[in-house]
């Protein structure tokens, strides 16, 4: 009885009475890059294919970087920058196009199947990196990705260079290959199941990382590598700082 009257009066007398053990799990700061602002919108090509920001002599300097999270992109210049976008890299979207039918082409290279409820977002062609520009190493939580709508139409549909074997049971795979050397596999086809949506990937078990190289790899193959054409999405790409 007095051990309760003693706490009694602690509390009457403004003191708190709280658990020695803290079981609140800490608040992880995060920062987002969404390319939402109108700096990204300034990067975003017209029409899709062959227009003056994404080939020509405008390509070589073609670049972004977000501010807040420091993640930048470009494009790879694999050629010398001659054939602009072509040549692989990252750059700024904001098309939204389902006709897998009849738009499943290069003409339509920057476009997405369906909307994730922002306005831009990053498109990846061929090998490509993007990296911190502040040098630094830094643990991306988690990315959106989707295929575009030139990659699900033929994965689906075919063209005049890749089957629509992938949808027979073939694969199509997209390695994420850390600074560290870590890497992170996607499926984007495998066994008939085709990724057709935007989803959330976790890439937290690659570490911390400084650059991020996306490649493919796939069933689809010939005499010049993957007959797939090699184009994915990316958005709202969530860094710890």
């Amino acid at each position: 009885m007095k051990k309760y009257l003693y706490l009694a009066a602690l509390i009457c007398l403004g003191f708190s009475v709280t658990s020695c053990k803290d079981t609140d799990e800490p608040t992880l700061i995060t920062k987002t890059a969404t390319f939402e602002d109108a700096s990204f919108n300034a990067l975003i090509d017209n029409p899709q294919y062959n227009g003056k920001l994404l080939y020509g002599d405008n390509a070589k300097d073609y670049a972004w970087k977000d501010e807040a999270t420091s993640l930048s992109g470009a494009l790879t210049l694999a050629w010398g920058g001659l054939y602009g976008f072509a040549e692989g890299g990252s750059a700024i979207s904001n098309y939204i196009d389902a006709d897998l039918q009849n738009h499943a082409t290069y003409e339509y290279q920057l476009a997405v199947p369906q909307s994730n409820g922002s306005n831009n977002f990053v498109v990846v062609f061929c090998d490509a990196t993007i990296k911190f520009a502040d040098e630094k190493s830094h643990i991306i939580q988690s990315m959106d990705i989707s295929p575009t709508t030139y990659l699900l139409g033929v994965m689906k549909n075919g063209d005049a260079w890749g089957t629509a074997s992938l949808a027979n049971g073939g694969y199509l795979t997209l390695v994420m290959t850390a600074d560290t050397g870590k890497k992170l596999y996607l499926d984007l086809a495998r066994n008939g199941v085709l990724q057709e949506t935007w989803k959330t990937i976790d890439l937290s078990s690659l570490g911390a990382v400084n650059s991020l190289t996306f490649t493919m790899n796939g069933s689809d193959t010939g005499d010049y590598g993957l007959n797939t054409p090699a184009y994915f999405a990316f958005d709202n790409v969530v860094v710890v700082p």
